[in-house]
């Protein structure tokens, strides 16, 4: 048996070992595609997309197989330490009883523990093998896009091809199933790690009790568990179907979903009738299920609450992946006009990180559970870039959210104001809902910067300059905007819509470069 905080810990340590895999892969597909270069021919583009999504696969390949010794041998010192502990915790069972315990490992048991070893390291080598097709699929997807995007006029080429980074890292590596489901490699990797040794540890623990002449094991129990287990941890289970105890077939043992499946830290172990102790009453099993946890003024469940906080962990590890990627396109960036780009792309990806990492430590100060310093750690964050991310959050307040700055209402400089509304107005693009209409995207657009073009000079130190600007370039409505393009530039009103969207970050160049910004 291992308890619920041991399989917690199984898998941080492998988890580490992926970190140069997701950095190449990421790496590499930033720095292949700012090789490309401005490709105007289809057929041209096609082929060196290919040409570069060819290199990435063997490039990816190459790094698996030279870590793959590394991962084998830590996979196999994993079950073999995990095998060790479970016989450990049994046996005090065992001598609680009685009896003597397990003193050695059975040939049966030496066999359980070898074949899922191999199991699960053959698992984790197919895992990481489907991650070199789905590196090249994300690399081919974004270069598509960027093409796309620049030969439709959209976006200027530097703007086409950070959104397309951008894109590809927001997916992360994904491994692909034959089932066609898919996940992101951490997450495969936590799973397949997880159920490997968590269904070796129970097999060892069934192959104990039969040789210890043990009918009943006791289920653990704790907090968070999903519905559909709570229903039976902290139970006895008879092996042999016992009436008065849960069978195998009731708490679903062999099924994915059941008892031992896909990512169950429960496990059991030996249970004397007459003279162990159950670990958790009824009372204390009903007590895990009640909503206790306040947030906000509403109590939720250890399970609703793990659940809002594995999101806040998702999201953290979603600008991980930003932040790497723009890092990796400013070291890359062939020329002055993007690497500059992609150090505000930087900069405000560091921001949202600094802010995601706070809203997770309020979480869990609020709630009392522990952060999971495994679950928001990335592939490919390393300490040099986490220190570059703790800088920018530091030293730049450009990127940061009016809210989160509101308390410097009325004391920025024109420079600085200038170049807060800058940085938010570029952001519009990627806050449009790209499903809906272009008029209604075309609305989004108009009224995002209405909103910071108002924020920014609610920041103004310069007040009365303010209440000028306010007279002389008031913020229009849509449908004002509209009549004016009409008029201006003599369009259509179909026409006059597409432009209010594709100039949504155009500002006036010699504001800018008066203050220094161009």
């Amino acid at each position: 048996m291992l308890t619920p905080s041991e399989y917690d810990r199984l898998c941080d340590q492998l988890t580490i070992l992926y970190a140069a895999l997701d950095e190449s892969i990421i790496e590499d597909i930033t720095r292949r595609m700012l090789k490309t270069g401005r490709v105007t021919d289809a057929a041209r583009w096609q082929a060196q997309q290919l040409q570069q999504a060819g290199m990435l696969y063997e490039d990816v390949l190459a790094e698996i197989a030279k870590r793959t010794d590394a991962t084998q041998a830590h996979v196999r010192a994993l079950f073999e330490d995990a095998g060790v502990q479970a016989i450990r915790n049994d046996n005090r069972y065992y001598k609680a009883a009685g009896l003597e315990g397990i003193v050695k490992m059975s040939d049966a048991a030496l066999q359980t523990l070898h074949a899922g070893f191999v199991k699960c390291a053959g698992n984790l080598q197919n895992l990481t093998l489907t991650t070199a097709n789905t590196a090249q699929q994300a690399y081919i997807q974004a270069s598509d896009l960027a093409y796309m995007q620049v030969t439709t006029g959209s976006m200027d080429y530097n703007t086409a091809i950070r959104h397309a980074i951008r894109s590809a890292a927001d997916e992360g590596s994904f491994v692909l199933y034959p089932s066609g489901h898919r996940d992101r490699l951490d997450v495969a990797v936590r799973r397949a790690v997880l159920t490997g040794v968590g269904q070796t540890v129970r097999q060892l623990s069934l192959i104990n009790a039969e040789d210890m002449g043990c009918d009943l094991m006791e289920i653990t129990a704790h907090g968070g568990a999903r519905p559909s287990h709570a229903e039976w941890q902290g139970k006895i289970v008879s092996r042999s179907g016992r009436r008065g105890y849960l069978t195998l077939h009731d708490i679903g043992y062999g099924r994915g979903d059941g008892f031992g499946g896909w990512n169950c830290r429960h496990d059991w172990h030996p249970f004397f009738e007459g003279i162990s102790h159950r670990a958790y009453t009824d009372a204390r099993l009903r007590e895990l299920e009640e909503p206790h946890t306040e947030i906000d003024g509403k109590k939720y469940t250890d399970y609703e609450v793990t659940q809002m906080q594995r999101a806040l962990e998702r999201n953290i590890r979603k600008q991980k992946r930003q932040v790497a990627a723009a890092n990796a396109m400013v070291e890359s960036a062939p020329d002055e006009a993007l690497r500059q780009a992609a150090q505000a792309d930087f900069t405000r990806e560091s921001v949202k990180l600094k802010a995601a990492e706070q809203e997770l430590k309020n979480f869990c100060k609020q709630t009392g559970f522990l952060p999971d310093t495994s679950r928001v750690w990335v592939n490919g964050f390393g300490r040099s870039v986490s220190q570059k991310a703790v800088h920018a959050n530091k030293t730049n307040l450009t990127f940061k959210d009016y809210h989160d700055i509101i308390s410097l209402r009325g004391t920025l400089s024109d420079r600085d104001t200038r170049a807060w509304y800058l940085a938010h107005d570029r952001m519009i693009p990627d806050l449009i809902d790209r499903s809906k209409t272009i008029e209604e995207q075309a609305r989004q657009a108009c009224d995002l910067r209405n909103q910071f073009r108002t924020q920014a000079r609610e920041l103004m130190a310069d007040q009365e300059k303010r209440r000028q600007l306010d007279i002389t370039d008031p913020n229009r409505s849509f449908e004002e905007l509209i009549a004016d393009k009409m008029q201006r530039k003599g369009l259509s009103r179909e026409e006059a819509i597409a432009d209010v969207l594709q100039t949504a970050t155009k500002t006036r160049a010699s504001v800018n470069k008066i203050l220094g910004l161009e």
